[in-house]
């Protein structure tokens, strides 16, 4: 397996190898037959060294993850020592095993994920293993670029929740002459409030007896949670990435309630350079400093983009790739997050999200809980479980987040 570091100087070779084809043509010139095929084929090269990267970097995380918690799950029970590492164990193996525990046992043990559910039989807290919620939580924001940059707000009900929002970027204060001739008169600050709720996805995954009984449990988990991991992360980003907010959550794009247009470009089916920089300045320079301030589009307009430089003498490049560990390639001097379910660039389709992600905000209520259901799917010889996850999102600031809205 090739390191990170590897991996990242043969994607800048091929990177440069691309532009070199393109850094003798003449305007209005177009590549021969040979050069267009020697064009495809680094293209074809870069995007599976970005694949290859992408999951040696995910493998990174979820290691650093794992050796950074305690794998066994602990119960507020009381417990001590060694026993409480093997009365957390048995918990585990139950959801995947099926001990047959009573069914109010059986519930803590599928609410564990929230991990901090209190059984009515006074068997304490019980906890889902780390190890399980991180996998869970990595191959979730995998597949859901909004779970990678929004702001993740975990509550500890379902009770609608209220968050105010005020902007505040218009306002400068007054000057006073001295001496002071009239009072100082504060003015009223109006916040508006957000209402959050508690929306429930769901899905259930069905594993055949003999895949349980034959493989061990802490593979059983690894399998669960990374079918789990991707449905949801798929199901969810979707939702708040274009949900109506009618039975799901609010999205970035949603006509009525999500970001609003930053730039409009001049053609149907083109981007220029000069939009997208016009699309970061229309954001408050307020909203343009700070970690979660980044672009968001899907892989076929960042290919579009990459192209945009190349044969271009341009001593500062639109898309910069990344040359070194731990960094992540970048457009204009900002990060960029890969979002699937934006749209392709087509007649007034949003293509590009600019600014403060921290703005919206996902609330999920606890984490993904899951129920295991022995008898349902019997005749299928199948053991199914069920995750489910109340959640909402939406957009805090509008002046936060703005869109490149084709023509």
């Amino acid at each position: 397996m090739r390191s990170e570091k590897q991996i990242l100087e043969l994607r800048g070779q091929v990177h440069a190898a691309q532009k070199a084809l393109l850094a003798n043509l003449s305007e209005g010139q177009t590549l021969s037959a040979d050069q267009e095929a020697q064009w495809q084929k680094a293209e074809t090269d870069f995007q599976a060294l970005t694949k290859e990267l992408d999951m040696i970097r995910a493998i990174s995380e979820r290691e650093a993850a794992a050796n950074a918690v305690d794998p066994v799950p602990i119960l507020a029970a009381g417990l001590e020592g060694d026993f409480k590492k093997k009365q957390a164990e048995r918990w585990y193996k139950s959801l995947i095993e099926g001990e047959g525990y009573s069914m109010q046992q059986a519930l803590a043990i599928a609410n564990g994920a929230q991990r901090a559910s209190t059984s009515s039989t006074g068997d304490g807290l019980y906890v889902m293993p780390e190890e399980f919620m991180n996998i869970l939580e990595l191959t979730m924001k995998r597949f859901g670029g909004m779970l990678q940059a929004s702001y993740i707000h975990r509550s500890t009900t379902g009770r609608p929740m209220r968050w105010p929002t005020h902007d505040n970027t218009a306002q400068t204060g007054n000057w006073v002459a001295e001496p002071r001739a009239a009072a100082i008169v504060p003015r009223g600050l109006t916040f508006d409030r957000k209402s959050f709720e508690a929306h429930t996805w769901y899905d259930i995954v069905g594993l055949d007896w003999e895949f349980i009984q034959d493989e061990e449990v802490n593979l059983v988990g690894r399998v669960l949670a990374e079918l789990l991991g991707e449905a949801a992360g798929r199901a969810l980003n979707k939702a708040y990435t274009d949900g109506d907010g009618s039975g799901k959550p609010t999205g970035i794009l949603d006509g009525s309630s999500g970001a609003s247009a930053g730039k409009t470009t001049s053609g149907a089916t083109a981007i220029t350079k000069a939009e997208i920089i016009d699309l970061v300045h229309s954001v408050d320079p307020a909203y343009r400093t700070g970690p979660n301030v980044a672009f968001m589009m899907n892989d076929q307009t960042l290919g579009y983009i990459r192209k945009l430089d190349l044969g271009v003498s341009d001593t500062i490049p639109l898309w910069q790739p990344s040359m070194q560990l731990g960094e992540p390639d970048r457009i204009l001097g900002f990060t960029y997050v890969i979002n699937q379910d934006f749209p392709n660039i087509a007649s007034g389709a949003k293509t590009i999200a600019f600014g403060d992600w921290s703005k919206y905000i996902i609330r999920q209520v606890l984490d993904l809980s899951i129920v295991r259901l022995d008898q349902t799917y019997a005749d299928l010889m199948q053991t199914a479980f069920l995750g489910y996850l109340r959640t909402d999102g939406k957009l805090l600031q509008s002046a936060a987040i703005k869109l490149l809205v084709q023509a």
